[in-house]
């Protein structure tokens, strides 16, 4: 069986202003074993990462001079210096949420007057699936790119040999050192060691090989615990991000909402354990 549970939009749990602050996972059950951790080794509300689970962080937009706009975090002041993701920025207006409960999940809608209505429902949808829909209606043209960075934390064990990133095709990428503990292999990316506390490995450009861009669809493997994850709109490419708790695959679409004609994108997470 899977469960879920939240943190408020406003609860105070994350005050970052990287990442879409609707949504935030504060616990993820699947068969009695918690899957969404805290997997940093020291908690800052205001830092740019102190998220769990499936974490969606948008591209800043730039509407005026002298702001940035991030979807599900509100109106940023913007500095002399080109925008930086981990940074934390003076938020000028933060808009209002709404957090509204369902039977096995939650509906988010940021509204931010001026600029959009966002809805982000996330919702238990069977034993042992989850669903992620999104509803990005604009009141002045919104394009760009978001990413889910899928912070799962595998029942709070080590990233080492155990833990696998599958994929339905070959993939490609540049690794941004060379890397004795991780590979790309014939359908995914594998691990030769255990990570040590500290130390981080990163490809910024997966691909399908000999291809643009990839399918949404991708599996988080540790042992006999899966996560398949798909989605319903083309990935543009795929960040891989770990640590010595996690592996995140971050894939990339486009969203582009209008006035009068909105946007909407889902993702879908099914869970499994053979063991």
């Amino acid at each position: 069986m899977l469960s879920l549970s939240f943190h408020h939009p406003l609860d105070g749990y994350y005050q970052g202003t990287r990442f879409d602050r609707g949504g935030i996972v504060s616990s993820l059950r699947f068969n009695g074993q918690e899957l969404c951790a805290e997997w940093f080794e020291q908690y800052n509300p205001c830092m740019h990462d102190a998220v769990c689970g499936p974490a969606e962080d948008f591209s800043p937009l730039f509407p005026a001079s002298g702001h940035i706009l991030k979807i599900g975090v509100g109106l940023l002041q913007d500095s002399d210096t080109p925008y930086d993701r981990f940074r934390l920025y003076p938020v000028l207006d933060s808009g209002t949420w709404e957090m509204k409960p369902l039977a096995a999940g939650a509906v988010f809608t940021h509204t931010l007057n001026g600029f959009y209505q966002y809805r982000k429902t996330v919702q238990v949808t069977g034993e042992n699936t989850l669903e992620i829909s999104h509803f990005l209606d604009a009141e002045r043209p919104l394009e760009g790119e978001v990413y889910n960075h899928n912070f799962f934390t595998m029942g709070k064990l080590a990233v080492g040999p155990s833990r696998q990133v599958d994929f339905p095709f070959a993939p490609a990428g540049t690794w941004r050192s060379v890397y004795d503990s991780v590979r790309f292999a014939e359908n995914g990316v594998r691990f030769s060691r255990s990570l040590a506390k500290g130390e981080t490995v990163f490809s910024g450009d997966v691909h399908e090989a000999g291809k643009e861009g990839m399918p949404y669809d991708l599996s988080l493997r540790e042992g006999p615990l899966s996560i398949h994850i798909q989605g319903d709109v083309p990935v543009t490419h795929a960040v891989l991000w770990a640590n010595h708790r996690i592996a995140c695959l971050e894939p990339y679409n486009v969203f582009s909402a209008m006035p009068g004609k909105p946007f909407s994108w889902t993702l879908r997470y099914t869970f499994t354990n053979s063991a």
